[in-house]
């Protein structure tokens, strides 16, 4: 058993609210110096940079896990990770005929650019990935697993776009594999009592939208190696696994 230090929440320039400055190598080199083990890209809706970064993670010796953020029809917000690309991708394809048909404006949502490993812009999205999917909460999970992937209920503990924003509650039918709450906001106890009563542990990550977010390590997994099945296990602290946070 080992300490993975994690950040699993990270946005590309695909995501039209994150900076141009958050490219491959940039954004891996600085993971790496403040020491993380494995960072995630959960681009909103989208995945067409996550390969370039799983790339670029490989050649410095990162481990960087493919995934999206996807927006529920309810306008909850879910990370999805996934073990290999092409996992990612085909649950990408498949949620196609559930994503929005409208075309994003960058004037007031920002670039959607899809880029090289050296950060160069190859093109723009033009699907407006900032709109919610038609795919329901109670659809997406069961969703997820079919591409053996992990759900994740993102940022927890804020107002928007998250299950308890929207519900008010975590719903104990809904199957999620764990819980993100946002590292720098306060907690609330009554949150954290539901959360611990449902078994689960919370992980935090940065959600990064550029650079300078990415900073000192307030998550960790302890486990016996990285996967998605050992993380799995951690964040329903299963079989000796755990999560570690700062706060």
């Amino acid at each position: 058993m080992r300490e993975w230090c994690i950040d699993l929440h990270m946005h590309s320039p695909l995501s039209p609210c994150a900076e141009d400055s958050m490219l491959p190598e940039r954004v891996v080199a600085r993971a790496l110096d403040y020491g993380y083990d494995v960072i995630a890209i959960t681009d909103h809706n989208g995945t067409d940079n996550a390969r370039v970064f799983c790339e670029a993670g490989k050649d410095i010796g990162l481990i960087v896990v493919p995934g999206m953020e996807m927006e529920t029809q309810e306008g909850i917000h879910l990370v999805c990770l996934f073990e290999t690309v092409d996992a990612l991708m085909a649950w990408d394809e498949s949620l196609q005929p559930y994503k929005s048909l409208m075309k994003n404006d960058s004037r007031y949502f920002g670039h959607q650019w899809v880029i090289t490993k050296s950060g160069d812009k190859l093109h723009e999205v033009e699907q407006m990935l900032l709109a919610s999917t038609e795919l329901s909460i109670d659809e997406a999970i069961p969703a997820v697993h079919q591409y053996k992937g992990l759900c994740i209920a993102a940022h927890a503990d804020r107002q928007a776009y998250s299950v308890t924003g929207v519900l008010g509650v975590i719903p104990e039918h809904l199957p999620f594999d764990g819980i993100e709450l946002t590292r720098h906001l306060p907690r609330d106890e009554a949150l954290l009592g539901d959360i611990s009563r449902q078994g689960y542990r919370y992980i935090t990550s940065s959600d990064a939208h550029d650079l300078d977010q990415i900073g000192e390590i307030h998550c960790a997994a302890y486990l016996d190696h990285w996967s998605l099945g050992e993380l799995a296990l951690a964040m329903k602290g299963r079989e000796g696994r755990d999560i570690i946070v700062a706060r």
